[in-house]
């Protein structure tokens, strides 16, 4: 409380105007009038610093509070074995990051030895070739399929161009992968494949590169091709009539085991130069010139280079 001149108590905001008025203010005595003015004035604005004004002020309730769900729980990343990129749900190829199409498994029906008593399974491998490992080890002698395989994988598309086939199936490539025959023809020792038969071979060698009897069938294709070279050439031949330079070459040719074999060498006029005919024998050689025009057999099966 502070007196006035009067002796009249006035309540003790007057110490609260006068820090408000800063340290330069004066300390005057004034009438009662301008005095409640001021405090007037003081008590309705208060100074901006007041603990008691500033406290005074409304506050926004604090029991105005938001009412907030609980954050969802993240749900863990879809799988994706291959890191490829694609969700295994949606990957066809789950385990391949390379995507390769691959064909569905296959079911084939193979003979072991009593019947044809076993359905084997041919899956698709990890390298984009179908994997025959769970029929191999069964030995079948032969395999069948039913119906056609219709080509998927870039390993099938290749194996087919180069086999030679026209009927855009690559079942038969598939019988000769599965089957373990002893028996196999193209196994056979010092078999020669010919030229479709070397097609065939080396498609299916595309497929399965490591069946059981893969070094045999790539032994056969090497003496095979020796052959398709020579008869490329025009050294290798069989029966009928040749003109020489254009369909074959001049040369010393032989052929062995021979029943009922004629030959003969003819020039321009289609006169007979030369000719010899045996009715068994193990080995019959002739000497084609340059100078001849034709040189015709019959029955003396096929002539190659003599060595």
């Amino acid at each position: 409380m502070v007196l006035t001149d009067q002796g009249t108590a006035i309540p003790s905001t007057v110490t609260s105007i006068r820090s408000c008025a800063g340290p330069g203010l004066r300390r005057r005595r004034a009438g009662l009038l301008l005095l409640t003015a001021v405090l007037a004035t003081g008590v309705l604005t208060g100074c901006g610093n007041d603990p008691q004004t500033t406290n005074s002020a409304p506050r926004a309730s604090a029991s105005l509070t938001s009412s907030t769900s609980p954050s969802p729980t993240a749900s863990p990343p879809p799988v994706d074995r291959d890191g490829d990129g694609l969700a295994d749900g949606v990957d066809a190829y789950p385990d391949d990051a390379k995507n390769t199409p691959q064909q569905v498994p296959i079911t084939v029906a193979c003979n072991t030895g009593e019947a044809w008593d076993s359905e084997l399974p041919v899956t698709p491998g990890g390298d984009g070739r179908p994997d025959f490992s769970q029929v191999w080890p069964a030995k079948p002698t032969s395999c069948e399929i039913e119906g056609a395989i219709t080509i998927v994988s870039p390993t099938e598309k290749a194996a087919y161009k180069a086999s030679g086939y026209d009927d855009q199936d690559v079942s038969t490539l598939y019988e000769i992968c599965a089957a373990v025959d002893p028996d196999d023809g193209y196994a056979e020792a010092g078999f020669a494949a010919s030229a479709d038969q070397i097609r065939e071979i080396n498609a299916a060698l595309m497929l399965c590169p490591k069946h059981p009897y893969a070094k045999t069938w790539r032994e056969a294709v090497k003496r095979g091709q020796v052959d398709v070279d020579l008869e490329a050439d025009g050294r290798l031949f069989g029966p009928g009539t040749f003109r020489i330079g254009k369909e074959i070459k001049p040369g010393t040719y032989v052929t062995t085991d021979v029943d009922g074999c004629y030959w003969e060498r003819q020039n321009r006029s289609g006169d007979i130069i030369d000719n010899y005919f045996t009715n068994s024998a193990l080995r019959v050689q002739v000497t084609i010139r340059s100078s001849d025009y034709a040189f015709s057999s019959r029955g003396c099966g096929e002539w190659r280079p003599a060595r």
